[in-house]
């Protein structure tokens, strides 16, 4: 019974709120981490490279559960992100010690794995969690006052490079925008 009282740790990601609605009410940081899930899927599907589909998934579902003890920083806000990395490493080692000692290495491991972006499997949910985020709030247009094709190519562009069909969407999106007047409101 201690380990499943120590799981519900995880629910608490139901609890953190991101910048962007849903409704009448803010995206959760486990909204999020379910919806690339799905971008994942499909898009594993499609891309020619041969990537551990499981390994994807994990470090999905995993990454940002740091943000129940540190909470979440829109991509834009720079300040805000200056100590990220560091607040996120610390986050990770509390985190572990409330989780089920069956997960605390995994969640560790794949934690890390996603930060240091070593791998072609992290590289491709680092890919796939800042798209998500882009394709979200196409259903908000009022959310992209202010913002400009640049400010989306700098804080999201660069992580879809090494992936061509991950590339090609974001570039179909961006036309997108472009012609539905999503930037310079």
């Amino acid at each position: 019974m201690k380990d499943l009282a120590n799981i519900r740790k995880f629910y608490q990601l139901k609890h953190v709120e991101r910048a962007g609605p849903v409704g009448q009410r803010k995206e959760s940081s486990a909204e999020h981490s379910w919806s690339s899930l799905i971008l994942a899927d499909y898009f594993l599907s499609i891309v020619s490279e041969k990537l551990d589909r499981m390994k994807v998934y994990e470090l999905l579902m995993y990454h940002d559960v740091v943000e129940i003890e540190c909470g979440d920083i829109p991509i834009h806000h720079v300040k805000e992100r200056e100590n990220k990395k560091k607040d996120e490493m610390i986050a990770a080692h509390v985190l572990k010690e409330h989780i089920p000692v069956l997960l605390k290495d995994k969640f560790i491991r794949l934690f890390e794995e996603f930060e240091a972006q070593e791998t072609r499997e992290a590289q491709f949910a680092k890919a796939i969690d800042a798209f998500d985020a882009l394709v979200h709030f196409l259903d908000y247009k009022e959310y992209w006052k202010g913002w400009t094709e640049e400010m989306v190519r700098k804080f999201h562009g660069v992580k879809m490079n090494s992936f061509p069909e991950v590339k090609a969407s974001f570039e179909e999106t961006l036309a997108f925008c472009r012609e539905n007047g999503y930037f310079n409101q």
